[in-house]
């Protein structure tokens, strides 16, 4: 019983060692202008063969699939075995990355960025696994604070960065084209050091919690006994079940019994998200143990909940009589409806502004402030407000203080006047570019809440993780016409134009948001 105990509390915390180190997206957007001044004024013209926006694209992109990919891997495996192929990948994305930065932006890409977001996408699912194990009534709190755990590392991360690069301070000295660059080469040779240092402690940080980590207890089998015609007792074995954890389905059980379900287990980004990214992810209920949690993480300030948050699985009890969907739609339906549609751009317009800001919050500011610790402060703050926003704006809507269609309006307003701004404020205030940064990062951090709550509101919850799954492709369309569209867009037209083109598009789903009726779903 005491090496239970035991257990059961090195696996909570070897959980958060295993998340931890997940938080890639919140860092990119800093080492990405080191490593586009490696690319542009260290190893060119020899390594520049594409284009570096694939990078962040495809690790966005690849998270879903990881998430996917899990559901058999640990089928076959287990928990713990597919967490660690799951690291053994992570590692190798990484720690190769520090070594193709100096020959392919394009192998980069695929190591950095694809590779890296599929290992990412299974890592999630295992850890939240492990919680889910062993929190028992707590699951919610242990949610919260794994998912934190990015949080939290990419702050020092960021730091550590900027520090080991540039300890000097030094400023971006050379102008290519739109874009500033740093030329020192003495600067530029620590690039493919720190890469592996970042990719050394994502190892080392998964594998210090792998060691602590213990595979969930043989699943409980509860036994319904009811009296037979005689009085006798039966017993109902209807609900037994040994079947290993899901990541993907409507039916599964997790290793221990219980059902798990992805509503509750939407994370920032980060991957933003998982930040994510990765942000339906495993396990098919985990609501009913997070419902139960929403009012204890309502009234616990510190702690940071998932994107749904619980919240929405609670207010989908509390407004039941205002929902839209007086039947669950099945898919095929579901692509049928307005409101499902027009959420679905309101994603796609949102995900080509994260990325955009995850981007070039860096990049465009060394043009005009010769600050790079400043300039990293804003990277470090940025999963800080994200989280923070996330929480608020979860309450409002938990307590129907502001509807859906309300949520997509405030972010697609802010998003399209920011945006507009972008390109004059940090030419006029340093300060103002912070706060025009973290605006942003909140503002992008609630779209999972909005995209899983929207799902409930329009759909229902019978078919909820393939109808989520519909609506979280946008992200990686979004990702990938980003990708696709922004490096030509800033060559042909510049900076202003570019960040005019996020305000445009916003404005455009603005307008079908305000003219769409949420309170009635109806197919078209």
């Amino acid at each position: 019983m005491r090496s239970e105990k035991y257990a059961k509390y090195l696996t909570l915390m070897g959980a958060h060692f295993v998340n931890a180190p997940l938080g890639f997206g919140w860092i990119f957007g800093n080492l990405s202008a080191y490593m586009e001044s490696y690319f542009m004024c260290y190893c060119y013209p020899g390594c520049v063969d594409g284009d570096s926006q694939w990078i962040l694209t495809l690790f966005l992109a690849s998270g879903s699939p990881g998430l996917f990919f899990a559901t058999p891997l640990i089928k076959r495996v287990g928990i713990k075995w597919a967490g660690i192929f799951a690291m053994i990948v992570c590692a190798v994305g990484l720690l190769t990355s520090s070594w193709t930065v100096g020959v392919s932006v394009i192998a980069t890409a695929v190591f950095m960025g694809l590779i890296n977001g599929m290992g990412a996408g299974v890592a999630v699912c295992a850890g939240f696994t492990f919680v889910k194990a062993y929190a028992g009534k707590h699951t919610g709190v242990f949610l919260a604070t794994t998912i934190s755990a990015p949080t939290i590392l990419a702050i020092a991360q960021n730091q550590i960065i900027t520090a080991y690069v540039n300890p000097k301070n030094l400023k971006a000295d050379k102008r290519i084209g739109p874009k500033a660059y740093f030329s020192e080469s003495e600067m530029l040779d620590r690039v493919p050091e720190v890469i592996f240092i970042i990719g050394a402690m994502t190892l080392g940080l998964q594998a210090f919690g792998y060691l602590l980590v213990s595979s969930p207890p043989p699943p409980a089998i509860p036994v319904k006994t009811q009296l037979d015609s005689q009085g006798g007792k039966v017993q109902d074995t209807e609900h037994q079940d040994h079947s290993q954890a899901h990541c993907d389905g409507n039916t599964s059980h997790s290793a221990n019994g219980n059902g798990l379900n992805p509503k509750s287990t939407l994370i920032t980004s980060s991957t933003e998200s998982l930040t994510y990214k990765s942000n339906v992810c495993c396990q098919d209920d985990f609501a009913k143990t997070l419902s139960e949690q929403s009012h204890e993480m309502h009234s616990n300030s510190s702690a940071v909940r998932p994107s749904i948050d619980a919240s929405m699985e609670h207010s989908a009890d509390i407004n039941s009589s205002n929902c839209s969907c007086l039947s669950p739609f099945k898919p095929l339906e579901t692509l049928r409806t307005r409101p499902f549609q027009v959420s679905w751009l309101y994603s796609l317009a949102m995900a080509y502004s994260f990325v955009l800001k995850n981007t070039y919050y860096k990049q465009f500011g060394l043009l005009y402030i010769n600050n790079d610790r400043y300039l990293t402060l804003i990277g470090s703050l940025i999963p800080v407000v994200a989280s923070s926003a996330r929480v608020i704006f979860g309450g409002l809507m938990d307590k129907g203080i502001i509807s859906l269609q309300d949520s997509m309006c405030i972010s697609l307003s802010v998003n399209a006047v920011l945006f507009t701004f972008w390109y004059f404020v940090p030419q006029v205030s340093a300060i103002g570019y912070m706060f025009l940064v973290l605006g942003l990062a909140g503002i992008h951090s609630l779209v999972y809440t909005i995209l899983a709550a929207g799902t409930l509101h329009i759909c229902g919850e019978e078919h909820f993780t393939s109808n989520f799954n519909m609506l979280y492709s946008s992200e990686t369309v979004g990702a990938i016409l980003s990708a696709l569209i922004v490096s030509k867009l800033l060559d042909t037209v510049g900076w202003f134009w570019l960040f005019a083109s996020c305000s445009i598009v916003s404005l455009c789903v603005l307008s079908l948001t305000v003219l769409t009726d949420f309170s009635k779903t109806k197919k078209v």
